[in-house]
């Protein structure tokens, strides 16, 4: 594995790890459905995992019942779905007062586009770079 692929891997583990640590703190994660969440878990992501599609609730809903968090991290698809979700849910959180941290987003978009589009398939991703690493 050439050097900046290893430095890849190291900042996507950095940021997943923030990502365990803000949700070891309690801080819930927002995803899109529950094949995200399957692959949070894989990335051994403990804590509160809400998603909002497999909910049912209208997106007003969705974000009404957030209102007792004072943050939440959201980890939505890097396709234009995504990224037109998770602008919506800031506006709307923060406007309702709840800090809605996009830095994971942010980073892990930028770090794994265009090999993964979804968050589902972040987990995959991470595992293969793992293994071609430990193959060096």
């Amino acid at each position: 594995m050439n050097s900046s692929i290893r430095r890849k891997l190291e900042e996507i583990e950095k940021t997943i790890r923030k990502l365990i640590s803000q949700s070891e703190s309690g801080v819930p994660i927002i995803v899109e459905g529950r094949r995200d969440e399957v692959a949070l878990r894989r990335l051994k992501i403990q804590g509160e995992i809400i998603c909002l599609k497999a909910r049912g609730d209208s997106f007003h809903d969705f974000t009404w019942n957030l209102t007792g968090d004072r943050e939440v991290a959201v980890l939505t698809d890097f396709d234009r779905e995504g990224t037109y979700l998770a602008a919506r849910l800031v506006d709307e959180l923060t406007h309702m007062k709840v800090k809605a941290d996009i830095t994971a987003w942010k980073r892990l978009k930028a770090l794994c586009r265009p090999d993964v589009r979804a968050v589902e398939e972040l987990a995959e991703y991470v595992e293969r770079l793992r293994r071609e690493s430990a193959s060096d």
